[in-house]
């Protein structure tokens, strides 16, 4: 064998062992098992009572997901709003009928603010409307 056969060998070896000796030392990021985020429970408080006029028509939401909608109107602003179909709690409205009822929405506490649902409290009237 030649001598540089030898030492290209001989520096292979002593790489490698290296190589070894230096990664025995450290620890892997695989050895420690993930830990999961904690995860997170709101706390939800019921804000203002609100009085709303639930209109007699359901639209198509404006979400990425297909569900029905009420249409909505403050009567505390005037403004018509979308709320998903069963977002009001015990609140079971029939298509064609207008509700004016009273309702409260639910808060996430920590966050400060509105999580999309809403308590009913009262339904102060309700009549048939037509519908073409």
């Amino acid at each position: 064998m030649s001598l540089s056969y030898k030492m290209s060998s001989l520096s292979l070896t002593a790489l490698l062992c290296s190589v070894t000796l230096l990664s025995a030392c450290q620890t892997s990021p695989f050895s420690r098992k993930p830990v999961p985020e904690p995860r997170y429970i709101p706390t939800i408080v019921l804000g203002e009572a609100q009085t709303l006029t639930i209109l007699p028509t359901r639209v198509a939401c404006e979400s990425t997901l297909p569900m029905q909608c009420l249409l909505a109107k403050s009567n505390k602003d005037g403004s018509v709003f979308q709320i998903p179909y069963y977002w009001i709690d015990d609140f079971e409205p029939k298509l064609g009928t207008e509700y004016v009822i009273t309702a409260r929405p639910q808060i996430d506490e920590n966050k400060q603010s509105p999580n999309g649902y809403w308590t009913l409290q009262n339904i102060l009237s309700q009549r048939m409307v037509g519908t073409l």
